[in-house]
């Protein structure tokens, strides 16, 4: 974010008046006078508006039944957060009936498992909100700057556009997090029915061929580079299967930094694999690894389920970059494609080991 330096000061004048209507407290406006960055005081102010939505302490919800003091710091600086003292008003009413709920399920819900989970969210979450500012002044704000030359419209609309943002972001990551649990579920359901003798009642099983995708060595990239290059990565990623897929694919999903797609045979999946991969070769950025499986899934909710879309997925732990792994069903199936044996695999879940071939380049 660049600064409003050339700003006059009957201009930051006005942009004070619309920074206080909006609730900026006067601490956030001086500093903005000081620097000239009236923009920055918007964001420099967002800690201390959140803040005013959080009106419940450690303490009180202790005392309300809920969750000592002790573990509701513990929680916080597993999350990633600062530790709020016992009087502290560090958390919304909403928040506060939710640690409320959560200690009274301990017979189900052991603190130290939530703990645990907490750790995971945090990283996960921290990254996420990184990745998220980053994107947001690397597009919108260049944007708004290029397209509107008054220093006081400008800050208006960026300050309006980033706060009608952070509640979309907050309801789509909430609508996200339950789809993916409620994914998941129905993954347990399934893989419980295939086990069992409720196996013959799974409806609607179908032979598909599975194919997931994903950069390799993405993390390390997003380390070494930020977040912003990362975003931009997996924008190029996801452009390159939808360009690449083929009209064969049935499904198209999004798995964090890959995609899982599905096809009725295996040599529609190859050749999409085989191009993508091609595709995303470039010096210095991740590459792409994938592994194919054909067999029985189960089709739910416009979802696959099943121990082949399991498979295929653990196969793609086994396969290095710009390298397809295929299974036997698939090679079987692909006259013309050259494979090479690379051995036997012992898979989680399953009682017999898989021969895994990788696609001669």
């Amino acid at each position: 974010m660049e600064s409003d330096s050339e700003a006059t000061s009957s201009e930051i004048d006005a942009v004070e008046e619309v920074l206080r209507a909006v609730g900026v407290p006067e601490e956030a406006i001086e500093k903005s006078r000081r620097h000239s960055d009236p923009l920055g005081a918007f964001f420099e102010s967002l800690p201390l508006r959140g803040a005013a939505d959080r009106t419940v302490s450690a303490a009180e919800i202790e005392a309300a039944g809920g969750m000592p003091v002790v573990q509701s710091q513990e929680l916080m600086r597993a999350f990633g957060l600062p530790t709020p003292g016992p009087e502290e008003a560090a958390f919304s009413p909403e928040e506060a009936t939710a640690l409320t709920e959560l200690w009274r399920q301990q017979d189900v819900w052991p603190f130290e498992e939530g703990v645990q989970i907490a750790r995971l969210y945090g990283r996960l979450m921290a990254r996420i909100a990184q990745a998220s500012v980053q994107q947001w002044l690397a597009v919108a704000e260049p944007r708004l700057r290029d397209s509107e030359p008054d220093v006081r419209q400008r800050t208006i609309v960026a300050a309006q556009s980033f706060d009608r943002l952070l509640p979309v972001a907050d309801a789509l990551l909430t609508g996200v997090h339950r789809r993916w649990v409620e994914r998941e579920a129905a993954q347990i359901a399934v893989r419980n029915a295939e086990a069992g003798p409720a196996a013959e009642l799974l409806r609607g099983v179908a032979e598909v061929t599975i194919l997931f995708c994903d950069l390799k060595d993405f993390t390390a990239f997003a380390d070494r580079q930020g977040d912003g290059a990362a975003v931009r990565i997996i924008d190029r990623f996801a452009t390159t299967v939808m360009e690449e897929r083929g009209e064969e694919a049935g499904l198209t999903k999004l798995l964090g930094d890959g995609f899982m797609l599905v096809y009725p045979e295996p040599a529609p999946a190859v050749q999409a694999g085989r191009r993508i991969i091609s595709a995303m070769r470039s010096p210095g950025e991740p590459g792409v690894h994938a592994s194919i499986h054909h067999g029985p899934a189960v089709p739910r909710e416009g979802d696959y389920f099943g121990a082949a879309v399991n498979l295929a997925a653990r196969l793609l732990t086994l396969a290095e970059r710009d390298e397809l792994l295929a299974t036997t069903p698939v090679v079987e199936r692909c006259e013309g494609v050259e494979w090479e044996h690379c051995g036997s695999e012992r898979m989680r879940g399953l009682s017999d080991e898989v021969r895994v071939f990788r696609l001669r380049a």
